[in-house]
């Protein structure tokens, strides 16, 4: 096993992307850590199957509280979500040098499984922007 976290810890930890991220097939186990300052809103995703590959996650509802994914049924029952608290959406972001130009992808977000920890990053047919800005341009 190739990456950040060698510990059985840590892949007990681990998120199962049976399909990889797009662009990334062949990462399919994930971490989530913290990030200094994150909170809940912002965390960091580390590839356990890829070196030096990790993504940083935005909580969309936190910016786009009126977000409302329609997430495909035949998604939701792969990662056998049968219950709402069962599963938490992420997006990931792009954070530049200037923090304030960060944007969020909301067509391809990520749907956890808390579970099962099952995952998948789902691309919706719904009017979203794979660069949606989280704060207003002044």
């Amino acid at each position: 096993m190739v990456g950040v976290a060698a510990d059985s810890q840590a892949v007990d930890k681990a998120f199962e992307f049976a399909y990889g991220l797009f662009g990334f097939p062949a990462a399919k186990r994930f971490v989530i850590t913290e990030i200094p300052g994150g909170g809940d809103i912002f965390k960091q995703m580390i590839a356990l199957d890829e070196e030096g590959l990790s993504f940083t996650l935005v909580y969309p509802y936190a910016f786009f509280p009126d977000y409302a994914p329609d997430i495909p049924d035949s998604d939701l029952e792969e990662l056998g979500v049968t219950e709402a608290d069962q599963a938490i959406v992420m997006a990931i972001a792009n954070v530049p040098a200037e923090f304030k130009e960060t944007t969020a992808n909301l067509k391809a977000p990520l749907v956890f499984n808390l579970k099962s920890r099952k995952a998948r990053q789902v691309i919706l047919t719904d009017d979203y922007a794979t660069r949606q800005r989280l704060f207003k341009a002044e």
